[in-house]
């Protein structure tokens, strides 16, 4: 056997070892079940039915819809959850949109960005783009109001 291979082997069973003894059992065997269900799903589905979005899966699922309905000419986007958001949930909003400028609940929106609203709330000066489950795609009309 050549180093490389015996290197690996090695790696693999330290990572075993550490998952093992860091996860209870029944843990483990919860996240084991869970990996086998969802292999072979598309990723959104995975991550779906993961930890990452388990602090509100609905939240996710407007994320999910809204990105491929973000014109490709967008400066950014903010992002308003509709209430408070863990750090996690933050992560999340900025990744799922990145390489897109985003902001999670900004104070002020720049200019010529879009706003992505979690819940029912239209904020007055804002153009509903297209309804989404869970929330709206907006953009600012030419004499923009408050953020929303």
């Amino acid at each position: 056997m050549t180093p490389r291979p015996a290197h690996a082997a090695a790696a693999a069973a330290v990572l075993a070892a550490s998952l093992i003894a860091s996860d209870p059992p029944r843990d483990l065997a919860r996240r084991v079940r869970s990996l086998s269900h969802y292999a072979s799903q598309a990723l959104a589905v995975r991550r779906l039915g993961g930890s990452s979005t388990d602090f509100d899966r609905r939240y996710f699922i407007l994320l999910e819809w809204a990105r491929p309905r973000i014109p490709r000419d967008a400066a950014g986007l903010a992002v308003f959850p509709g209430g408070e958001l863990p750090v996690r949930g933050e992560y999340l909003t900025i990744y799922e949109f990145a390489p897109l400028p985003t902001l999670v609940a900004p104070q002020r929106v720049p200019d010529g960005w879009l706003a992505l609203v979690y819940g029912r709330r239209r904020p007055e000066g804002w153009r509903v783009i297209q309804e989404l489950p869970g929330g709206a795609l907006l953009e600012p009309t030419p004499n923009p109001g408050p953020t929303p």
